[in-house]
This record gives C-alpha cells, structure tokens and sequence, in this order.
C-alpha cells in the first residue's frame, strides 16, 4: 500500500517546459559561457606580459587553482543561502574582477584579477550545476545541462576571437576582453531577478511555504502526490565520489594539455587559434544534447572516453608528421575535439546529479576538486618535458576517464533517460 505525501519537488520535475525555463536556460548559459571565457582567458594573458619559461607553469595553473577555490566556497554556501542567492554574489565579484582586468597593466595585477574572476567563475559554474538539475523538468533537465554546458565551448573562441580582433596591442586586448565581460555580467543581473530559488532546494530544507510562493509564481502549479520509485540499490557515497572525480580529473588535465597548455609551452603563436578552433569544433558537436534525454548516460561516457584515447593516440605515432605538415595535426585536433567535448558534457552532467538535493552543491564542489586540484601538478610538472613525453602523458590521462567511464558502466546506475535526481534523497 503506497502512502502519498505531497512533493513540491514532484511539481517541478513534472511541470511542461514554460517560459521561466527559457530564462533559466538564457542565464545559465551565458554563465557557462563567461567561465570558459574567464578560463580560456588566463592562456591568451600569456602573451601580455613577457615572463620566464617556468612562470608560464603559474598561468597555466592558476586557472584550476582559483576555480577549485570558487567551488569550495560556493559549493557549501548554496546549500545553505540558496542556488539563487549564490548566483548573485559571483556576480558581484565578477564585476570587481572585470573592472581590475581592464587596469591590470602588470604580472600582479593580471594575476590579482584573473584569479578574483576564476574564482567567481568557480563559484557561478559550480552552483550552474547544481541549480540546473532542480529547476528543470526530468524529461529536459539532461539536455539543458548538456546544452549549457555546450556554451563552454563558445566563451573561449569569443575570447580567442577579440584577443586577435584586438591584436593591435596588449591594452586593446585587455580593455575589450574587460568590457565585453561587463556587458554579459549586467544581462546575467537583469535576467536572474526574473527567476526562482530552487524549489527542490527549499523543500530539502523545510522552507515549504517559501517553496509553495517559488512554485506557484514561476511555475503557475501546486504541489503533487508523490509516489517516488526508488532503486533497490545506489551505488556508495564513496564510489560516486570516486568515480565523479576521476571522470572530472581525466577531462581538465587532458583537454588543459591537449588545448590549453599545448600553445603556451610549445606554439606560442597558436595559442589562440587551439582554443578558437577547439571551441567551435566542440560547439557543433554538443548539441548531442538535444538527445541527451534519450541516450544512456552510462553508453554515452564508454563510447566518448574510448574515443578520445584512440584518437589522441594517433598524435603519438604521427608526431614526426604534424610537427612539419599542420594540415595533419588539425585532422587530429579536430577529430579530438568532438569527443572531448561529448566526455565533458557526460561526466559534467553526471559528476553533479548524483548527490542528494540537501548536498548536492558540496558534492559537486568535493568533486570538482579533485579533479581541479589534480590537474595542477599535472600542468607544472609537464612544462618542461619533450613534447612526445608530453603527449603520452595526455594519453595516460585519458585511460583513467576510460576505466572510470567502465566502472561506473558496471556499477553504476542509469541516470539519463527522464530519471528523476530525488532518487538520491
């Protein structure tokens, strides 16, 4: 015999797509949007200032290092002030970076505002994450991830493209990259006071009639029966840690190696054409996520993470090709890409909906850490390697999103396919 309560989170997840939705999307991914051009941002300042070899290894890491420090704060803190509310201070601190980034007119000033913005985006993508899963319908809600995610790919070619729009000097570059990021941070405030906390989030916290007033005036509904169907069997705490991380730590060391890093430590004057190209490639084929819904979760990380590895191991044997011939190493580049991207999106989706609703801004900041905080050493230790060591590193890397992606396969659960994430309540 079922016993029926009534779930605000129930109404949420079953509610049609509405036009509150639409903003939700709008905002989230031009958040998405802002992060990778804030990450991809630190690479391009590499050519700004003129510095030692081994002070590249500080620009290289500093992208992690200050995201996983925006996730550590940012994650606890929407679990306890709100998804909505936290959004609003990144905010904030994205305007104090903006504003420095135009008058960073040395090394320590271009590091004090990057890092403020890193963190921000930190923070910002962390919380993105969080919220996505609680605010959208379960038969959408892997496919607006996967698509808001996409627009990662678009922020760092929007910052490759003005960088070399503005090439006539390092103050054009600095004060259009600046303003441009302004101009997004002010529609990002003007649309986030047209949209909800997280209905999901309050009920978790006892705050029923404050999410009974969010439910009523963003979704038009009320509160539904609920008669929730959970799995016999979830896999551990530990073993979703594990696994989150490990999927995490494959994809930013591996895509920081194979695009980010690959510029600055070995050709400089394709710094920002890697990160344009990458960009765009990877753009195209996320939008896989209009099928997200549909495809297993679990086939989906198999597939991408096995592609990736042949793919980058195809640099290995034709090195001696693409260092002379470049239309070589873009086949390769490009073919890469596509299947970083469709890994990325996978592990990015999954990393952050198997959490209660209670944590799951904690969990996905425990897991982005290790997977931020794991690529650091990576990014230092390989600036002065050959670059065939180089590139067996990248694939070495990739192997762990491999077996990460079979394990989970085997033991995990399926979590795509209009699953609801209160399964893990």
């Amino acid at each position: 015999m079922h016993r029926f309560i009534m779930s605000l989170s129930k109404a949420v997840e079953e509610t049609k797509w509405k036009d509150i939705h639409w903003l939700l999307f709008i905002s989230f991914s031009i958040g998405t949007t802002i992060e990778a051009y804030i990450y991809s941002l630190s690479y391009i300042a590499t050519g700004w200032v003129v510095v030692p070899r081994v002070l590249l290894a500080v620009l290289a890491i500093w992208p992690p290092l200050w995201l996983l420090l925006g996730g550590i704060v940012a994650g606890p803190l929407a679990d306890n002030i709100g998804r909505r509310n936290t959004l609003f201070i990144t905010l904030g601190l994205y305007s104090l970076g903006a504003i420095g980034l135009i008058f960073a007119y040395n090394y320590i000033l271009l590091l004090m505002s990057i890092g403020l913005l890193l963190f921000a985006a930190g923070g910002e993508y962390n919380t993105i994450l969080a919220a996505t899963h609680e605010l959208f319908p379960k038969k959408q809600r892997a496919s607006a991830l996967f698509l808001e995610l996409n627009f990662t790919n678009i922020g760092g070619s929007i910052a490759a493209i003005l960088a070399i729009l503005a090439i006539s000097s390092i103050f054009d570059q600095r004060a259009f990259l600046g303003i441009t990021l302004l101009l997004s941070i002010i529609t990002m405030f003007i649309i986030r006071l047209r949209v909800p906390e997280s209905v999901m989030w309050l009920e978790s916290k006892g705050e029923n009639v404050h999410g009974s007033r969010e439910l009523e005036k963003f979704y038009n509904t009320k509160a539904k029966e609920d008669d929730l169907s959970k799995p016999s069997k979830v896999p551990s705490l530990w073993f979703r840690t594990f696994i989150g991380g490990a999927l995490g730590w494959a994809y930013t060391a591996g895509f920081s190696l194979i695009v980010l890093t690959l510029g600055p430590y070995f050709f400089p004057h394709l710094t920002d054409w890697l990160i344009l190209i990458f960009g765009a490639v990877a753009f195209l084929a996320g939008f896989i996520g209009l099928i997200a819904d549909r495809v297993s979760r679990k086939a989906m990380l198999i597939i991408s993470s096995i592609s990736v590895l042949v793919v980058a191991y195809l640099f290995i044997p034709t090195l001696g090709l693409w260092l002379v011939n470049k239309f070589i190493f873009w086949v390769l580049f490009i073919a890469v890409s596509v299947f970083i991207n469709i890994f990325f999106l996978a592990e990015d989706t999954l990393k952050s909906e198997i959490w209660p609703t209670k944590r799951r801004g904690m969990y996905t900041a425990l897991v982005r850490v290790i997977s931020l905080g794991g690529s650091i050493p990576v990014l230092f230790l390989v600036v002065n390697l050959p670059i065939i060591d180089y590139m067996w590193v990248g694939i070495g890397i990739f192997s762990i999103g491999f077996i990460a992606s079979v394990l989970w396969y085997i033991f995990g659960i399926e979590t795509s396919k209009g699953r609801s994430v209160r399964i893990w309540d």
